[in-house]
């Protein structure tokens, strides 16, 4: 969407640094993310309409949902770790997944957080899918921290199970 109008704004220094710092955090510049934030309150309230139309990166789309799932990571040099998570959306390309305040995963940078392995079980299956994954966001939140995750190889039964659920 095209930016054609600009906005100054004052603010305490608390706030610029913080903002600083989710930008940081989330990739994004910080007008980047203060175009999110006010666009955002502005749909929640009823100002902007939610059904404005935005530029869609995603190959697939992708679906909420809530599904526990099994994070196979490397934690430092030691074996790969079994952590559990949920997956907050999903699509064929990839997934959003959520880790508990807690958990073993603790670092909030992308570099940090090598590929890992994601293991669930589709409602109505028997069978696992687990997919080989790549960290391409990291987000700090209140209760824990979610990772945006590129999958790497999806394919065989995986791909038919995920994309019949999808569908």
């Amino acid at each position: 969407m095209r930016k054609d109008t600009v906005y100054s704004l004052r603010m305490t220094e608390k706030i610029r640094d913080a903002l600083r710092r989710a930008a940081g955090q989330e990739q994004r510049t910080i007008a980047s993310l203060l175009n999110k934030i006010v666009s955002d309150y502005l749909e929640k309230r009823g100002y902007l309409a939610a059904d404005t139309p935005r530029h869609e990166r995603r190959r697939y789309p992708r679906q909420k949902t809530a599904l526990p799932a099994i994070a196979h990571h490397k934690i430092g040099s030691d074996a790969l770790v079994g952590i559990s998570c949920v997956i907050m959306d999903l699509s064929l390309g990839g997934a959003l997944i959520a880790y508990p305040r807690g958990s073993e995963i603790k670092d909030t940078s992308i570099s940090e957080i090598p590929n890992f392995n994601l293991c669930f079980q589709l409602p109505r299956s028997q069978s696992e899918v687990c997919i080989q994954c790549d960290a391409c966001r990291v987000f700090d939140i209140d209760n824990g921290l979610k990772i945006g995750a590129a999958f790497l190889e999806l394919g065989g039964q995986d791909l038919k199970m995920l994309d019949s659920y999808l569908a």
